[in-house]
């Protein structure tokens, strides 16, 4: 069932891939032994596939490629953790995180532009619009695929919902379904869900998109920012430095990455202690230096509040 779509997949995918199980449950693995994570899919009508994706990326490249296809594609996605982007045309690019809706049409959007914190967790489902119109019209009369991809064509070819309680309500308990009910609750939810989408316009909204121009400066400014974990920046110099306003740089870090510059890079300095304490070549102490701690303890106690636990319990 829907070989057509699973079909896709050698037009999305630059990395190795294997599809494992058979009929209506099968699991992509994406790398060499997984090694970029896995999706769980599910084909719940003619034409529509439901994914649980939870990928690990840290070159995006090295992983996915975008071509036209035949088919016309629908997606909807929501973001459970991490974040999302898509290009829209030639220069913008709008990001989507935690809690957000989306659908867009895959040849206009070019389906992902990246995944800024190398992570991502979240659902998607793949519709063929042309293949799924006569399925879903048989249980909802006077709903049409066509008409929703020929509105969102006529538009911007997305339509963002930001985090909501209806989201959470309507999508919220896919991710912990009982298997006994798991067929039967995927076909009515994805119902739901194209109803929710279809006057989503109704609904509040916002969509920011950055262009190229300011991504590449976040890009840059994030390359500034790990460059030397120790060093003292401030977002006035990196400001001057890629002649961009503080404002500007500020509002168009926390779009692509989802929170504030020096939050980030405090994130990102421990979670790279982590990495560093499980090879076991530097002492603790050696550590807090390397990510930029004027003493031990200072490290010791920032690092329990992030993970929860001390750099010697987290080595044991």
């Amino acid at each position: 069932m829907n070989e057509n779509l699973y079909g896709i997949l050698d037009k999305v995918l630059k990395s190795e891939f294997s599809i494992e199980g058979d009929g209506s449950k099968k699991t992509i693995k994406l790398g060499k032994d997984a090694e970029h994570g896995k999706m769980e899919t599910h084909s719940i009508f003619d034409g529509i596939v439901i994914a649980f994706i939870d990928i690990n990326i840290n070159n995006f490249d090295n992983v996915f490629f975008e071509d036209k296809i035949s088919s016309r594609l629908l997606q909807i996605n929501h973001c459970a953790e991490g974040r999302y982007s898509y290009a829209l045309n030639d220069d913008k690019i709008v990001y989507f995180g935690k809690g957000d809706l989306c659908v867009n049409i895959y040849d206009l959007t070019k389906t992902v532009s990246d995944f800024p914190l190398g992570y991502y967790e979240g659902l998607e489902i793949f519709i063929d619009v042309d293949a799924a119109n006569e399925p879903i019209k048989e249980v909802i009369p006077d709903f049409d695929l066509i008409e929703l991809y020929e509105s969102l064509e006529k538009s911007k070819g997305y339509r963002l919902v930001r985090a909501n309680e209806k989201i959470d309500h309507v999508i919220g308990e896919l991710y912990c379904i009982d298997e006994r009910i798991k067929e039967p609750y995927f076909k009515l939810k994805c119902l739901e869900l194209l109803l929710f989408v279809s006057i989503a316009s109704e609904s509040k909204t916002e969509s920011i998109s950055l262009s190229k121009k300011h991504v590449n400066i976040v890009e840059s400014v994030k390359d500034d920012l790990i460059k030397d974990l120790g060093s003292k920046i401030t977002i006035g110099e990196l400001a001057n430095k890629h002649d961009v306003s503080k404002t500007t740089l500020k509002n168009s870090f926390k779009e692509v990455y989802g929170k504030p510059i020096f939050k980030w890079r405090k994130e990102y300095k421990l979670d790279y202690a982590c990495r560093l304490i499980e090879k076991g070549q530097l002492s603790i102490s050696e550590i807090s230096k390397k990510v930029g701690y004027s003493s031990p303890s200072k490290f010791s106690q920032a690092f329990k509040g992030h993970v929860g636990c001390t750099p010697s319990e987290y080595k044991k």
